[in-house]
């Protein structure tokens, strides 16, 4: 494993590294006299510049869905096209559909689909769109769009999809007809998981427990079925147990957690007999030793329960998450081989989010290894933060002795103080943190949170003093959007100047109508310089 990757995690790590590979802000773009006026036209040609630099496909995809969201489908559609030398245009045309129909742009959305030569990633463009026809009211032209889909796997997506929809909007009798569709297309194979859990949230919601359970019955039928071999399935069956627990029913998951007991003692009691066997024939190679088993009954995959008490852990209230950990500390008890580690984390990290601080930490306190007992407690602390106990977060932040794990932690206690209003005390935090990026990161948030309460001097002040130059772009993008069209502006432009384009797509239309038309124009032509045979002729 890489040095400090455990103690720092690995988003943050990555990070770190990236900024770190690209060096210190360089001198001088600090100067308040820098893009001072905040000028459209400043911005726009600031843009154009930055344009020209390789930003890669993920900031392309970026831009073509802000484009979207703007107004500008033919835009994107061309921006998107104009990259057909690398691999896989028509699946991001794929994605602007979805983006189109989020946005409400129904006609361009279907145009673009018709528009798709390939037929699968046409098919799929279209399931997707039929949802957001759903969503915008037209029940029965989406209906008559579900009928048109090309092929049998993609049916019971499109009328599940269709289903959610018509759910969401409050019309469960309808949606109930059009699960049962999806249901019956769906038969057994792969989309019958994902059909039966959401046609199980739609009775749920209208009321009808009966049927939800019948639902949720078949679900544990086809996981059961699955064994260890279903993989993908193991997830519906946690959406299933979620979803009951969240309304104080435990018995399914009573059964599911005695399932996963007896078969751990079943292959504890199978590698025991294995053991015997061969004591046996080392001590006699001439003897042949043949051992029959009779098939056992199937039992739950013990990695469901960690992913369980994850699950749980994010969407259930207090009463129930401890109630679900009480269970899941009796199944540690017993041996449930490698799957213990998974569970005693995501253990740990209820705990946690819940308040239950001691039991946490004796958890953590498990692990031999300090590296990772160091990266468990900065978990720990970072989730204790996010339950808005930051005083106990901050004590036991303190107490880390590894400065990487320490670094962490203190950045996730900064980080909760600055979003719930504590900017005074997040900032005096600060210098605590050991490691020197890991305080520039932590004053994006301080300074976030300076202007969203109305002090954007100081804000940018702050944002000044991140040394790295990565960290600095991303803090002064994270000023543009609460402050004024002028000053929003010049922090765009210094943003753009130290990081690219890419870190303020969100907010330039806002702030520079015709901005992101600017940078894909540009971008595009960049691509038209680099393509042999597309130079205009000299004269």
């Amino acid at each position: 494993m890489l040095k400090g990757l455990a103690q720092w995690g690995q988003q943050l790590y990555w990070t770190r590294f990236t900024d770190q590979r690209l060096g210190p802000a360089p001198r001088g773009s600090s100067d308040p006299g820098l893009l001072r006026s905040g000028f459209a036209p400043c911005l726009l040609t600031v843009l154009r510049l930055a344009a020209h630099q390789d930003t890669g496909g993920r900031s392309d995809r970026d831009l073509a869905a802000a484009l979207v969201r703007a107004g500008h489908l033919a835009r994107a559609v061309e921006l998107v096209r104009s990259g057909a030398g690398r691999s896989g245009p028509e699946a991001d045309l794929v994605r602007l559909v979805r983006a189109a129909g989020e946005g409400g742009d129904l006609d361009g959305a279907l145009a673009l689909v018709e528009s798709l030569t390939d037929r699968a990633l046409r098919d799929s463009a279209l399931v997707d769109h039929i949802a957001a026809v759903a969503r915008a009211g037209d029940h029965e032209g989406a209906a008559r769009l579900a009928r048109t889909v090309r092929y049998p796997h993609n049916w019971p997506r499109a009328w599940a999809g269709l289903a959610k929809a018509v759910a969401d909007g409050g019309d469960f009798r309808t949606a109930l007809g059009y699960a049962a569709r999806a249901d019956e297309c769906a038969g057994r194979g792969a989309e019958s998981g994902a059909v039966l859990v959401t046609a199980m949230e739609i009775a749920h919601t209208a009321g009808d427990h009966v049927l939800a359970s019948t639902f949720a019955d078949r679900v544990e039928d086809l996981v059961r079925r699955a064994g260890r071999e279903g993989v993908g399935q193991r997830a519906f069956l946690v959406a299933v147990l979620t979803a009951e627990a969240r309304a104080g029913d435990l018995d399914r998951l009573d059964a599911v957690l005695r399932s996963v007991a007896r078969g751990a003692a079943a292959r504890a009691a199978e590698e025991a007999e294995a053991a015997v066997v061969a004591a046996e024939r080392d001590a006699d190679p001439d003897v042949l030793c043949l051992t029959i088993r009779a098939r056992p009954s199937p039992h739950f995959d013990a990695r469901i329960v960690p992913e369980l008490v994850e699950a749980i852990a994010g969407s259930a209230d207090r009463e129930v998450a401890l109630a679900v950990a009480d269970r899941a500390e009796e199944l540690l008890r017993r041996d449930v081989g490698f799957e213990s580690f998974a569970l005693r984390e995501a253990m740990t990290l209820l705990l946690a989010r819940h308040g239950q601080l001691e039991r946490a930490v004796a958890l953590a306190d498990r692990i031999v290894e300090p590296g990772l007992r160091s990266a468990r407690t900065a978990e720990v602390v970072e989730a204790l933060a996010r339950s808005g106990d930051t005083d106990r977060a901050e004590a036991l932040a303190h107490a880390l002795a590894d400065p990487r794990a320490r670094s962490r932690a203190l950045m996730a206690v900064v980080g909760e103080l600055a979003r719930s209003g504590e900017t005074a005390r997040a900032e005096a935090l600060v210098p605590a943190i050991p490691d020197r990026w890991g305080r520039g990161e932590a004053l994006i948030d301080v300074a976030a949170a300076l202007a969203r309460q109305g002090e954007p001097e100081r804000a940018e002040q702050l944002a000044h003093t991140i040394p790295h130059r990565r960290a600095r772009a991303r803090a002064l993008a994270a000023l543009v959007e609460p402050s004024e069209p002028a000053r929003a502006r010049r922090l765009a432009a210094r943003a753009v100047f130290l990081g690219g384009w890419a870190l303020v797509l969100d907010d330039l239309e806002r702030i520079a109508p015709g901005a992101l038309v600017a940078v894909a124009d540009e971008v595009m032509s960049r691509r038209k310089a680099r393509t042999p045979g597309t130079e205009e002729p000299q004269r």
